[in-house]
């Protein structure tokens, strides 16, 4: 039986994939959204329909979910209300009978000195503890993240607010995309999970750029910058600007290592390799 899954979120970064990997597949994807330019995005990337949602007006994400058999929750990137939405969501799934809910966490959610990461530990627990199937995605810092870095760069100079000897263990959005949607098309395979999601290696920053400018074949060269230097967006609210620079503190401290058996396992294949990745987008 076809599974219908709708998708929170589904006009960001992480979402629109999401969408598309359910397109791939055959698998209906309802996007839902709170601006018309995410329904757009939604559109787009394949959604068989899109509802547009309040997080804050839980009836409206009740309303939305009807009829679903499997819910995806990508709360938006540094929610102060994660928690809260987390649970209204859930409380949604129970109340429409959705069958399965998916939970888009971080990986090591537990590390304490980063606020987002704990609102996702305690979303985790409201997880754990609910009533329908669940499976819970714990993704690394993605790939595409750091080639943003690259895209900026200025004379073959990235200039990146963490210590270039710091250890990552960045993963391809699309493999996660990929995770998520096998999830969806089988739920009964993937019932109380909790998946690790990191890339196939284990780099330093500075190796990392230099492995993009082998692979682009650009002059590219890795340049450190005090976390608390950091030109933000002028934009960005005042809370999500701290704890990016609270995140960045943490790498710049300790990097963001993780290991890549789950996800290898999962895809059946070794994980998207970071040169694969630029070569694709840059």
């Amino acid at each position: 039986m076809t599974q219908q899954v709708a998708v929170i979120g589904a006009g960001g970064h992480t979402g629109r994939h999401v969408v598309a990997d359910l397109a791939r597949r055959g698998v209906p994807a309802r996007g839902l959204v709170h601006s018309e330019r995410s329904a757009e995005i939604a559109r787009e990337a394949g959604a068989a329909d899109v509802v547009s949602i309040d997080l804050d007006e839980p009836d409206s994400v009740r309303a939305a979910v009807t009829g679903c058999d499997t819910l995806v929750f990508i709360a938006p990137p540094f929610d102060a209300d994660e928690e809260t939405h987390a649970a209204e969501a859930l409380r949604a799934a129970t109340a429409s009978r959705v069958g399965h809910f998916v939970y888009y966490s971080v990986l090591h959610a537990n590390l304490p000195d980063m606020p987002h990461h704990v609102r996702k530990l305690h979303a985790e627990s409201l997880v754990r503890r609910s009533s329908p199937g669940w499976t819970i995605v714990q993704p690394a810092m993605y790939q595409q993240s750091l080639l943003r870095f690259v895209q900026a760069a200025r004379d073959g100079v990235v200039r990146l607010p963490f210590r270039l000897t710091a250890s990552f263990q960045l993963v391809d959005l699309r493999d996660v995309a990929e995770v998520i949607g096998q999830v969806c098309a089988e739920p009964g395979e993937h019932v109380h999970a909790s998946y690790e999601l990191a890339g196939p290696e284990r780099m330093t920053a500075e190796e990392m750029i230099q492995r993009i400018g082998q692979a682009t074949g650009e002059d590219l060269r890795a340049e450190h910058v005090s976390p608390l230097q950091w030109p933000l967006p002028p934009e960005l609210p005042l809370p999500t600007a701290l704890e990016m620079l609270t995140m960045f503190a943490h790498y710049d401290g300790s990097g963001y290592p993780g290991n890549p058996t789950v996800l290898k396992h999962l895809l059946g294949r070794g994980p998207t390799p970071l040169a694969t990745t630029a070569r694709r987008e840059l």
